[in-house]
């Protein structure tokens, strides 16, 4: 624990706890993602996300095994990281941005569940040094990999921060949902099929709570 609280204590101190509210101009991806949820909101720029493996992982981080990193996908991309917030500090969306363009239709899926109201992502070898962690802690004696999270995820209700996983400090992106449910981080293309971004929406659009995803058709 004293490991954990050094870890978020230098996140703090790089500012990495708190993203800065993004003025105009927005891509043409995030301009379609705003008109199209209906919701009031702001983005936040939480830097760019490194996949030193080649490979990047999506899902629920606090099952204390690697359920997280169960579906990883290869991707040849560079991703910046955005969150959108409602007026009253939810979370709406996670959007991670390759080349922005607006999205025209969608490819491939990521689909988890969420148990305790958090989303996690990632560089593959960041989920695997959690994984690892985990296992490290359980032979100690020390509990898991949850139990090692809960201080990150239960500090605050509404959460979008990096956290770094020792023993090297790979970071993972934590985010919090406020529900648990099904949820998924879908591959947006533009009209050439190319990545606009990866879009993983937690609230939907206003009002019929639609996931944004599905107002556009599938890649042929």
């Amino acid at each position: 624990m004293r490991l954990l609280s050094r870890c978020l204590s230098s996140l703090f101190g790089l500012g990495l706890f708190s993203a800065p509210i993004l003025a105009e101009p927005l891509s043409p991806a995030r301009i379609w993602l705003v008109e199209s949820a209906a919701r009031p909101g702001n983005w936040h720029d939480h830097g760019q996300l490194a996949l030193p493996s080649g490979s990047i992982f999506v899902g629920d981080p606090t099952w204390g095994d690697d359920y997280h990193i169960r579906d990883p996908r290869r991707l040849d991309a560079s991703l910046q990281v955005f969150t959108r917030t409602a007026p009253e500090g939810d979370n709406l969306l996670i959007w991670l941005e390759a080349n922005g363009n607006r999205p025209a239709k969608t490819g491939e899926k990521i689909e988890f569940g969420v148990d305790a109201a958090t989303i996690a992502l990632g560089d593959l070898g960041a989920g695997q040094a959690l994984v690892d962690l985990g296992t490290t802690l359980q032979d100690q004696g020390k509990g898991d990999s949850f139990e090692w999270l809960m201080p990150a995820i239960q500090e605050q209700r509404n959460f979008a921060r990096w956290l770094p996983i020792p023993p090297a400090d790979q970071p993972i992106f934590l985010v919090s949902t406020g529900n648990d449910g099904g949820y998924a981080a879908v591959w947006l293309l533009d009209e050439r099929g190319a990545l606009s971004g990866i879009l993983i929406d937690i609230m939907g659009r206003q009002p019929d709570l639609k996931f944004l995803d599905t107002l556009l058709p599938a890649a042929r």
